[in-house]
């Protein structure tokens, strides 16, 4: 094992890392932890979920599943040997934690940086990467600033995981050259499954499936994936999705629908469809309702000072009969997980809203 980690500037062996040092922060004491368990052999690693198949709980993950994942990732991406990686997200999430393995399983070269929303305060302007992991909030920081982006176009390849990507953000990953991929996956499958190209002329609605992960469809049409990285057993998820070959299109989670005056209304699909007429970020949130059963608040980011009259025309007058919102807010900044996700209930509870 020859690769290294790089921290506050120091480069060291992994199989050498102190377990502590000078002015050490949680991710470097998280890293150095994790790095010295594998570098002695640990044969199986706790992870706590994030709940995207059912309530958070603890599961182990052996060492083959999270090195087949390495290795599949690698393959699909073409991710050589002695490669430069930056390591900005936490590494005590599966997403982060996959970085130190391909790391030390590929000899990279790992820069660790402190997992913040805007990690361009810690790189130089003319840092370059092979390859990085990022979550939405922190591409959205990177895209913001010149220098942000600068160093973003610095990073031949990146994947982008940990919570959807906005279709604002999506526009304005178009300008970026960086190849940049929306991963699908979850804890139960250590870390992602099937990637989709965000950017680029290869752009697309669909993930492709890695290779040697079956997948399936139950009778909701949610997804199912058997693969060596579930230890060959079937994982169930929420999510529906349109199978087409080797491919799949996301279209929500099956327990973020609403039954409105009878209509079934998918609120993933909507939320895309309100940010796309409004061109800023919005958050759909369940709600109760005396007559339809229910219905659901749309939380708009007011980027543009919109008003309240002026939103409600425009989804008036677009949105068809029992999808427009029962209320509207306005709101600065959307609250969100520590792993990127829009913590949906903490806005519910900020609103007051009785949610469903």
């Amino acid at each position: 094992m020859s690769g290294t980690l790089i921290w506050n500037g120091t480069e060291t062996l992994f199989s050498k890392l102190p377990l502590s040092q000078e002015l050490s922060h949680e991710a470097y004491i998280s890293t150095a932890k994790f790095i010295n368990e594998w570098c002695t052999g640990k044969e199986s690693f706790n992870q706590k979920t994030s709940g995207s198949t059912g309530k958070p709980k603890i599961i182990s993950i052996s060492r083959s599943q999270m090195i087949a994942s390495a290795q599949k990732t690698a393959k699909v991406l073409n991710l050589e040997r002695g490669a430069s990686a930056l390591l900005c997200i936490n590494p005590a999430f599966i997403g982060g934690k996959m970085m130190l393995v391909r790391a030390m399983e590929l000899d990279w070269k790992l820069t660790l940086v402190p997992p913040t929303s805007n990690p361009e305060e810690y790189l130089a302007d003319n840092t370059h990467f092979t390859f990085a992991a990022l979550v939405p909030l922190q591409l959205q920081h990177m895209l913001a600033t010149e220098k942000g982006r600068k160093q973003l176009n610095n990073i031949e390849t990146v994947i982008v995981g940990g919570a959807p990507i906005s279709l604002q953000l999506e526009t304005e990953i178009q300008s970026c050259t960086s190849k940049i991929f929306s991963t699908y996956g979850m804890t139960e499958t250590v870390s992602h499954i099937a990637l989709k190209p965000i950017n680029g002329l290869h752009k697309s609605d669909f993930f492709s499936i890695l290779e040697g992960v079956s997948v399936a469809t139950d009778e909701r049409d949610c997804l199912r994936i058997k693969a060596d990285v579930t230890n060959n057993q079937w994982i169930q998820t929420n999510d529906v999705v349109r199978l087409k070959g080797r491919t799949f299109k996301w279209l929500g989670r099956a327990d973020f629908v609403i039954n409105s005056g009878g209509i079934k209304i998918h609120l993933d699909q909507l939320e895309s469809e309100i940010e796309r007429l409004l061109n800023t970020e919005v958050v759909l949130l369940k709600m109760k309702h005396p007559q339809l059963g229910e219905s659901y608040t749309a939380v708009i980011v007011n980027e543009h000072g919109q008003s309240v009259v002026g939103v409600q025309s425009v989804l008036n007058s677009s949105l068809p009969k029992f999808h427009k919102p029962n209320s509207t807010h306005f709101i600065e900044k959307v609250p969100r997980t520590a792993s990127g996700k829009v913590d949906r209930l903490s806005l519910s509870k900020q609103l007051k809203i009785d949610s469903v």
